[in-house]
């Protein structure tokens, strides 16, 4: 008995050993608790340097069209600055929640001649899709009037002024895609551009750019959304057909096609 006592006992210091060890290693760290941020520049004929509050820049040389990121941030009231060779070219604040995501966007306004802005996107957290559909997200921050996206011939998008964004699920796969004054065909403002969207995704498009300069183009976002719904089947057991029940294979029917 007293050796099975002293097994026991040891048993139970390891155990609680590796629940120890155990919850060190599952503890949430900092970084977890972090919100990400991505650069959009959407400002034509720029290359731009981005910081975070008066830290040092944590994107060099962002390129007219692109994104950069994803960065990690603390939740909380921070200052984004853009600038050129060392000249602030627009500065403004956003708040961020914990462990969500934002888009900091530098564009143009409707106009044209005013100075450019930037604008905060962040209404990703609560997006949920199904696997084979993709949230398709277009934002207007170019300066040009209100604009259609033509998806595959059709009008997917009508009407979207600056400033203002529109959304559809859309299954996913590529599609082909034209911008142009609403309500018109001609001019193009850009495109047409093939453009392919994963299920389970949200794809962002910016339409960035000036078309009285020719500098009209999109900046693409695409990050995973959270998938609604359960996994469709790839084959239904449809049992032995009312015989005897035995070794025998069951009859099944392949959905994958």
């Amino acid at each position: 008995m007293t050796k099975r006592v002293a097994r026991w006992s040891k048993l139970a210091l390891s155990a609680a050993g590796v629940l120890t060890l155990a919850g060190v290693s599952i503890s949430p760290s900092y970084a977890a608790n972090d919100a990400q941020i991505y650069i959009v520049q959407g400002l034509p004929g720029r290359d731009l340097d981005v910081a975070i509050d008066k830290g040092p820049p944590i994107a060099q040389a962002v390129t007219t069209a692109s994104a950069a990121g994803p960065f990690q941030v603390k939740p909380g009231s921070h200052t984004v600055t853009f600038s050129e060779n060392g000249n602030t070219v627009l500065q403004n604040t956003f708040t961020i929640k914990e462990g969500s995501k934002a888009d900091l966007v530098a564009h143009l306004l409707a106009s044209g001649s005013s100075d450019p802005r930037v604008t905060v996107y962040d209404k990703y957290d609560a997006v949920k899709v199904t696997r084979d559909k993709a949230l398709f997200v277009v934002s207007h921050v170019a300066a040009a009037p209100p604009v259609d996206l033509r998806v595959d011939g059709n009008v997917l998008f009508p009407k979207i002024a600056n400033g203002e964004s529109s959304e559809r699920r859309v299954p996913g796969g590529t599609y082909k895609i034209t911008i142009v004054p609403a309500g018109k065909t001609q001019p193009l403002y850009y495109g047409p551009f093939s453009l392919t969207v994963k299920g389970g995704t949200i794809a962002h498009v910016y339409v960035v750019g000036d078309p009285n300069q020719k500098t009209m183009s999109v900046a693409p976002r695409f990050l995973p959304a959270a998938i609604t719904g359960s996994v469709r089947p790839s084959e239904v057991n449809t049992g032995t057909g009312g015989q005897a029940f035995g070794p025998g294979p069951l009859l099944e029917v392949n959905l994958a096609r």
